[in-house]
């Protein structure tokens, strides 16, 4: 567990107000828990953060840092990780981790369980530490937002303080039901009011009142420390510093005065303009959605639901084959990949695999551990991964879902990235995408599911009633504008340019390949989309859980006398064994495989044996095999010269007379012996090398307890 309440727990009461006085807590409590609770409170306040973080140095916010970043799913580091990581000296890197450890930033994983003997020491950073020292990370590298708009603005804040600012302008949504574009919007119009705006400043504490008489009076940003002076909130003891950080919290809740960094790490308090002068917002003129009626000759062909877990499965299974050639990490995909070999994948077209597409199953594949790097090649590939078997007996649809969540959680544009429509810096990719998904069912975009509208349009829209979409502060170049948001005459239009171009990309791209939206490209129009009922279903609260993959009454394959098989029920198990022997001829509602010569082949280099073929077609058909397939079989592996081998010792007597005490000895030691000839034992062996090392040493040492002088010899003529 790695969670803040946990780590506090397990520290010592002594530990604790070392704590609170590191993070300037002030403490009046009696019991350890009251400690406990006070500690978790200001702890996980972003305000507590950015002032811990201001007090850092480079050397304890690199490993501060580097913990925030890391996944969950990845084995927490050693000191001697972390040094290597950070090209730094292990003793220095132990040195700055205690000092974080004793001011709770840290944790070791197993808090106070005792270690096992030679094993080095986990650290952890506690989730809520993470969440918030990322959020730090992600307001400085924002930049200076005096000037942002409220709508931007609030788009920094996470759903809960969204809602209690909602409920502090007399909001009455119900919290986690209320989707939040309408509470953004409504709270929008609520704040557009100075009758409102006054009674808001009016009812805050005395301390939260302070500050917003001089951010106000000041009519332009303030320094933090300004403030804090002005307000006579300055002073340098605990509860000075408490009261600071409860004001700010309040004012900043209340949307009425926000906290920003500039460029140079300095701290500042501003007003935004909406507050300072409220008046009629705007109306943004949204480009119209263009809707395409199609022929029903036009309609898409059926596609799997959980397509790209099936393709990811058909990645596996073709970087698992030793005959393949490598992919090599850092490359982009290998010709052979993405175009001899796009027709065994969902996604394949005619011309290969849609650009980005391996990117991302290659991605996704490697941070569920399904796919792994072999670092010790030359160069690094990629190989099966640790969870490659346990991934198989997973359903698609569970499998789908957890892909789904990988993907909304990637830091970085994997899938759009490399088409180089746009290249864009600064931006929020997972904000992006689960503001793009709750987007497509926003009434005010007007996307109907099922309803075929064209890609650019709906892009366009998107992008103009989005202007947050990839966060508050980026830096694009789209081919369309020729330059740099930011940088040229027409910055609105350059930046919705942008945004347009990577909306379009990304409903084209992995909104598609999801399932959530369908694309189509019709004969002489442009390309179109329609949201598709999963997609309605996961843009909308609350998202759909995956359903596990229903087991049919009937059989799951069909064939046929000449080696088609008709895959019928498609599972992970399924596709995995059958893509093991059988080539793969079409993908649909029925996918089709066809046994043949050069892919029983395959499978017997691979060391699947006839049996297992047979039994898993007989168990799949729920009936025996058609002879002539049988046949087939059986003669193509006999064509290939398979042999069975076995380990074992030849033992040969000095004597006639010596066989029977000797069949007696191995008798009593467990031995399997069979006489060859007059004067030989032929004695089996367990399978593995260490496994015949250990059985040969065992029988030289109970031949020899039992009078024997055993010698070895090269020579099996005796």
């Amino acid at each position: 567990m790695r969670n803040l309440l946990g780590r506090l727990h397990a520290r010592r009461l002594p530990e604790l107000l070392r704590i609170a006085d590191a993070w300037s807590v002030p403490i009046a409590a009696e019991s350890k828990g009251d400690v406990v609770g006070a500690l978790y409170r200001a702890m996980t306040d972003a305000r507590t953060m950015r002032d811990i973080w201001e007090r850092l140095d480079e050397e304890e916010r690199a490993i501060a840092a580097t913990l925030a970043d890391a996944a969950d799913a990845n084995a927490a580091p050693t000191i001697g990780d972390l040094a290597a990581h950070l090209g730094a000296p292990e003793a220095r890197v132990r040195e700055v981790a205690l000092r974080l450890y004793r001011m709770g930033i840290l944790a070791r994983e197993g808090d106070d369980e005792p270690l096992p003997i030679g094993a080095a020491p986990r650290l952890i950073l506690p989730r809520e530490i993470a969440l918030n020292i990322r959020r730090v990370q992600d307001e400085m590298a924002a930049g200076d937002l005096t000037t942002a708009p409220l709508r931007v603005l609030i788009e920094l804040l996470d759903d809960a303080e969204v809602e209690e600012a909602g409920r502090i302008w007399g909001m009455r949504a119900v919290p986690g039901v209320a989707r939040r574009q309408d509470v953004v919007s409504r709270l929008l119009r609520l704040v557009n009011d100075r009758v409102r705006i006054e009674r808001a400043a009016r009812t805050r504490s005395r301390h939260a009142a302070a500050i917003w008489k001089v951010a106000w009076e000041a009519e332009e940003p303030v320094p933090l420390a300004e403030a804090a002076r002005r307000a006579g909130l300055a002073g340098a003891e605990a509860r000075d510093i408490a009261r600071l950080r409860e004001a700010l919290a309040e004012l900043e809740g209340a949307l009425l005065v926000w906290h920003t960094y500039r460029p140079d790490g300095s701290r500042w308090l501003f007003v935004p303009a909406e507050i300072r002068a409220p008046g009629a917002a705007p109306v943004v003129d949204l480009p119209p959605l263009v809707e395409v009626d199609l022929a029903p000759y036009e309609a898409p062909s059926w596609r799997h639901p959980d397509a790209l877990a099936w393709d990811l499965l058909t990645l596996l299974r073709l970087i698992a084959d030793p005959r393949a050639p490598a992919w090599p990490v850092g490359e982009p995909p290998p010709r052979w990949l993405s175009r001899v070999a796009a027709h065994r994948f969902w996604a394949g077209e005619a011309e290969g695999t849609p650009v980005g597409y391996l990117e991302l199953l290659r991605a996704l594949g490697l941070a569920e551990g399904v796919l792994a790097v072999a670092e010790e090649a030359k160069p690094p590939r990629l190989i099966a991964g640790r969870r490659a078997r346990a991934w198989r007996g997973e359903s698609f649809a569970a499998q789908m879902a957890r892909l789904r969540e990988r993907w909304l959680q990637l830091p970085e544009w994997i899938e759009g990235e490399p088409a180089g429509v746009v290249e864009v810096r600064g931006a929020d990719w997972r904000g992006m995408r689960l503001r793009l998904l709750t987007a497509l069912a926003d009434p005010g975009i007007g996307l109907a599911p099922g309803a075929w509208v064209t890609l650019d349009s709906l892009a366009a829209r998107i992008a103009a009633s989005n202007p947050a979409l990839l966060g508050p502060s980026f830096m694009a170049a789209t081919a369309r504008m020729g330059g740099e948001v930011g940088a040229g005459v027409d910055e609105e239009e350059a930046r919705r340019a942008a945004l347009s171009d990577v909306v379009a990309l990304e409903l084209g791209g992995a909104f598609a390949w999801f399932g959530i939206v369908e694309t189509l490209a019709p004969s002489g129009q442009p390309r179109v989309v329609r949201l598709t009922e999963i997609g309605a279903r996961l843009a909308a609260p609350p998202p759909i859980s995956p359903a596990p993959d229903a087991e049919p009454d009937e059989a799951a394959l069909g064939i046929d006398a000449a080696g088609e098989v008709a895959l019928r029920f498609a599972s992970p198990e399924r596709v995995w064994a059958l893509t093991a022997f059988a080539e793969p001829v079409d993908l649909g509602a029925e996918s089709h495989y066809r046994v043949t010569e050069r892919s029983i082949a395959g499978a017997l280099a691979a060391g699947t044996t006839p049996s297992q073929i047979t039994r898993f077609l007989e168990r799949g058909s729920q009936q025996p095999l058609p002879e002539p397939l049988a046949e087939k079989i059986a003669a193509w592996s006999r064509r290939h010269l398979q042999l069975r081998l076995s380990r074992a010792l030849l033992i040969r007597l000095e004597e006639e007379a010596q066989r029977a005490p000797l069949a007696r000895v191995l008798q009593r030691a467990g031995w399997q012996s069979e006489s060859v000839g007059d004067r030989d034992l032929l004695l089996h062996l367990p399978d593995g090398a260490d496994a015949v090392s250990q059985g040969e040493e065992a029988l030289v040492a109970a031949l020899r307890d039992a009078g024997f002088h055993p010698e070895w010899s090269d020579d099996a003529s005796g």
